[in-house]
């Protein structure tokens, strides 16, 4: 039996536990249906160097300064650039890292995919594929929202179908992502920022690893359009792959590969939000995430700090 248990260790879902957890609310413990923490704050080695392949920066605003402070103390970010929008900052080691901090002091339990939950004896329970069980009091469910109406809608929990809240969360969509992570012969000069975004092109945006300080070779992540995105997504990596290949020669006609891989996001960017920065959906059943506090990192986190101060408010924590 646990106080607090949360699903999901995308960045609200880590950001929850660890806040709870620091203010010794209680016991907690974080379950992810993945190997590792962070969500779309997501690095990976392969083609012997490192890509970020989520979020490529975060902007330094209100809302993550606490964060940004921690992050800057323990020397794990630095700021790639800026613009009219703000300071860009990332991590050297990838944006995996600033999840991995998060997740130092909250007791972790990896490879956890929840098939159901269910009220019982005035607790939650919830069930593993592989039937595990866990209790608790308090349940955060913080995966994509797709996800966690899937759990829902799988545990048979009695709701009225016909409830205005789950009907405009039934509405919520995300767009996909398809990317490609390229290594290159030698550097490409996208721009001084080493980071572009495009407007009217099957590009949506790419990022120089090497110029942020994330790879040691020269390396590319190419994030491609929505539109692109939904319309290859269910097609092979390699017929996919290879079509984002031919557009960056086609852009970058001086461009020479020596590798590269694909990635996919079913769930990158949420497209409408709901009207609550959460949802209390029954008694002590919280959902959080972007679909509530909007789309980016901050969005994630704004959820985030929205239900811990409603549960701090209402146990007169």
């Amino acid at each position: 039996m646990k106080d607090y248990i949360v699903v999901g260790a995308g960045l609200s879902g880590l950001q929850a536990a660890q806040f709870i957890t620091e203010k010794k609310w209680g016991s907690v413990l974080l379950l992810e249906k993945s190997r590792g923490v962070g969500g779309r704050m997501a690095t990976r080695r392969t083609l012997d160097t490192r890509f970020d392949h989520g979020a490529q920066f975060y902007r330094n605003k209100e809302d993550i300064a606490e964060l940004h402070t921690r992050w800057s103390i323990k020397q794990l970010t630095h700021q790639w650039f800026k613009s009219d929008l703000g300071e860009h900052w990332c991590a050297s080691a990838g944006m995996t890292a600033l999840a991995k901090n998060l997740a130092e002091p909250i007791n972790i339990k990896l490879e956890k995919l929840i098939s159901k939950i269910s009220y019982e004896g005035d607790c939650w329970s919830l069930t593993s594929d592989k039937e595990e069980k866990w209790y608790c009091k308090n349940l955060i469910l913080s995966a994509p929202l797709p996800q966690s109406l899937a759990i829902i809608e799988r545990s048979n929990l009695g709701l009225d179908q016909s409830r205005d809240d789950l009907a405009a969360l039934r509405k919520i969509q995300y767009s996909k992502a398809v990317l490609a992570l390229v290594v290159l012969e030698e550097d490409l000069f996208i721009n001084k920022e080493g980071y572009k975004e495009f407007t009217d092109n099957d590009f949506f945006s790419i990022a120089d690893q090497k110029q942020k300080g994330v790879s040691s070779i020269a390396a590319l992540t190419i994030t491609m359009s929505a539109e692109f995105s939904e319309k290859e997504f269910e097609q092979t990596d390699e017929i996919i792959l290879n079509k984002i290949l031919a557009k960056l020669q086609d852009q970058y006609p001086q461009v020479k590969l020596v590798g590269a891989e694909l990635k996919k996001w079913r769930y990158c960017q949420v497209l409408s939000r709901y009207k609550d920065p959460f949802l209390e959906l029954l008694p002590r059943l919280y959902l959080i995430g972007d679909a509530f506090g909007g789309p980016s990192l901050l969005g994630a986190l704004r959820s985030s700090f929205a239900v811990c101060e409603a549960i701090q408010s209402k146990n007169n924590l």
